[in-house]
């Protein structure tokens, strides 16, 4: 069996992926079939949001301690 830090691990790196693919499809449809400035602003406003937000979720989650929320 794996460890229990191997699980969450695999599983915040599937969720990323997923995040990150879903991210891409937004900021390509925005810049690709976008009419005018408008939704290449968006979709430049959306990637700096999405930076930040996956840069401070990998920050915390290396601060988790997975080990502590075993019952014992």
């Amino acid at each position: 069996m794996f460890p229990l830090e191997i699980i969450f691990n695999i599983a915040a790196a599937i969720a990323f992926l997923i995040y990150w693919v879903a991210a891409f499809i937004v900021l390509y449809h925005l810049t690709r079939f976008g009419i005018g400035v408008q939704p290449k602003r968006l979709a430049a406003i959306f990637l700096f949001g999405s930076l930040i937000f996956s840069a401070l979720s990998i920050v915390l989650f290396m601060n988790v301690n997975i080990t502590s929320l075993i019952p014992k």
